[in-house]
């Protein structure tokens, strides 16, 4: 079977890291047996401007074609209209570019299914595509779209259409589900499936087996994460400074990533007076990000807006106590007490006391990370690609019997 995957985000040499869990996704694919080609679809952006404009860096010298790991990669370059404004107008550009890109480089077809992955805008501009190929088409929800991307009349008939003509929208997690089923995605008939991401336990064993060392002192945090607001890193520093002036003893905190609030997390950090244990790394390769996780004792990301969150399998792979939050992503993940800690969104206090309870024991520590080692046995890639194999290979026969 050859699946077509569409997607916004996939690593590239200017940009290593970014949508890394889907070039895991689709070499788990590959191991499965099945053919797979992608197409990654930018927006338009001159590269002089993009070389100086550093949110847009990564779009400067994209090659038009490529291949990484033996998956063809073609790039699909389209007009994008800011702030989901004339949202038609993006969605039909990004078709439009995706099935130019397949004619101009006569991409090894006939595909079977087309998979998308996240709403805006490949999903939205699915339903033209899958037409035109005249193949079935699945989308895979990544992240809870904004809503205004839904909330005008054109954005809504669009997001309805993608669900409408889908043979399967897939959500990364429960939340993903509850917001899939409020756009009016019906779980009837199985259209509607929850399929978690997985983790690369092959390279965390490789990280774990190299002499990376451990921090000195006990109670060294570290968060991973794109820095947005929404990742909730501003409540850890409040936290551990509030721990800090009641004497809860603390070694240093380890930020890695980057993103626009980095500016004001650091001036946080100042004006709480804990700046000398703060590190902030900024953005690291992936090996590089996993041995800083392995290096520190307790792994800290009460992100409030979070579909699934690779990171917490990552972490408790490399045996590490993890806080997450409830009603998130990491709710399917954690078990409470028996894995790591869930506390309530955007609620220091109730943050501040499960640091506490891991930097005061860590023995209570070490126990929750030995469980999380197993539990993530459960998240492993291999298992999300049979899921997927089996799901199109459905859809494939459904498809081959309405001929």
């Amino acid at each position: 079977m050859h699946v077509l995957v569409i997607t916004p985000v996939y690593p590239c040499s200017g940009s290593p890291t970014e949508g890394l869990f889907n070039e895991q996704h689709a070499l788990a694919l590959t191991r499965a047996g099945l053919q797979v080609t992608i197409v990654v679809c930018k927006p338009w952006f001159s590269n002089p401007l993009a070389k100086v404009w550093r949110r847009y860096n990564a779009l400067a010298d994209l090659p038009q074609i490529e291949e990484r790991n033996g998956i063809p990669i073609v790039y699909a370059r389209y007009l994008h209209i800011p702030q989901y404004q004339l949202s038609r107008v993006t969605v039909t550009s990004c078709g439009r570019s995706i099935l130019q890109a397949i004619n101009r480089f006569n991409l090894h077809g006939p595909f079977d299914l087309l998979q998308a992955h996240s709403s805006w805008p490949v999903g939205l501009a699915s339903p033209a595509v899958a037409h035109a190929l005249n193949r079935p088409f699945v989308v895979t929800l990544h992240i809870q779209d904004e809503p205004r991307l839904y909330a005008s009349r054109k954005g809504l008939t669009l997001y309805r259409q993608m669900i409408e003509e889908a043979s399967a929208v897939i959500a990364v997690g429960s939340g993903l589900e509850r917001f899939a089923k409020e756009r009016g995605m019906s779980s009837e008939h199985g259209r509607l499936r929850v399929i978690p991401n997985g983790v690369d336990l092959a390279a965390v064993r490789e990280v774990l087996g190299e002499a990376s060392g451990k921090q000195n002192g006990w109670g060294n945090i570290i968060s991973v994460a794109n820095l947005w607001r929404i990742k909730g890193i501003d409540l850890n520093l409040k936290a551990l400074a509030h721990l800090g002036k009641v004497g809860i003893r603390w070694h240093t905190y380890t930020i890695v990533g980057d993103g626009p609030e980095r500016t004001r997390l650091e001036k946080l950090t100042k004006d709480l007076g804990i700046a000398n244990r703060v590190r902030f790394t900024g953005r690291l390769p992936h090996r590089e990000a996993l041995r800083e996780v392995a290096k520190a004792d307790i792994f800290s990301l009460p992100s409030w807006q979070e579909a699934f969150g690779v990171v917490y399998l990552e972490a408790m792979a490399c045996g590490k106590a993890v806080i997450g939050c409830y009603g998130q992503g990491a709710e399917d993940i954690v078990r409470h007490g028996k894995d790591g800690l869930l506390v309530k969104p955007e609620n220091v206090d109730d943050l501040a006391s499960a640091i506490k309870q891991l930097v005061e024991s860590s023995e209570y520590a070490s126990k929750l990370g030995e469980s999380a080692k197993s539990r993530v046995q459960e998240f492993t890639w291999e298992y999300n690609a049979a899921q997927y194999k089996d799901l199109y290979e459905e859809i494939h026969s459904h498809s081959m019997q309405a001929v």
